[in-house]
């Protein structure tokens, strides 16, 4: 196996283990979810899940740092499509993606940066500078989302306002859902997602 290969393949296993690691800190939460429990989750000993992540502090940055990309391209999506409402539905719906996807590590997003992290949930997770890096691409995503109002009360398409509130509180309620929503309960992801487009719109637009 040449070096391409086998680098595709660790990252494949890598990936698999971040859903596992996501299941666990669902279920245990983002300080109970130890490495035992995560390789317990993914099937592997200890001792193979130290092959793919040196330490849990290595698991949580990179399970942290492929959401913000994760988020990062449905801002970037958003900003192509022709006008505010399209661009603020499309940007609901995929960061609930995101953030709700079982496959995904989105669900340490809130515990991790999210309201959690005031009280040193996410900070004492990491080295400093390592979580200096992921709060400020959460700005820049914070940032990005802004943006996307500012321009369209621009346009006269979002209603007068102070664009950092209002984004802070999309993002909120947008957040807050993976504290309530199970993948077992009465509504999908896309459901969850239609509603709140209904909801949230309905307060913005003009």
């Amino acid at each position: 196996m040449n070096t391409r290969s086998k680098q595709l393949r660790t990252d494949g296993r890598r990936n698999e283990i971040l859903t596992s690691a996501s299941q666990a800190i669902r279920r245990l939460g983002l300080r109970g979810a130890g490495m035992r429990q995560i390789a317990d989750a993914a099937g592997l000993s200890a001792g193979n899940l130290y092959y793919y992540f040196r330490n849990k502090q290595e698991l949580v940055y990179f399970c942290q740092d492929q959401t913000l990309d994760a988020l990062h391209a449905v801002a970037r999506e958003a900003r192509e499509q022709p006008s505010a409402g399209t661009q603020l539905a499309l940007l609901i719906r995929g960061h609930l993606r995101v953030l709700l996807d079982t496959r995904t590590a989105g669900a340490v997003h809130l515990e991790f940066l999210g309201p959690g992290a005031q009280r040193g949930v996410g900070r004492d997770e990491l080295p400093a500078e390592l979580y200096r890096k992921l709060v400020a691409k959460r700005d820049r995503y914070e940032r990005a989302v802004r943006a996307l109002i500012e321009d369209g009360q621009k346009h006269r398409e979002v209603r007068p306002g102070d664009p950092k509130l209002q984004a802070f509180a999309l993002l909120g309620a947008l957040n807050w859902a993976a504290r309530w929503w199970r993948p077992s309960g009465a509504h999908t992801v896309d459901e969850v997602a239609g509603a709140f487009i209904d909801q949230l719109l309905g307060g913005l637009l003009q």
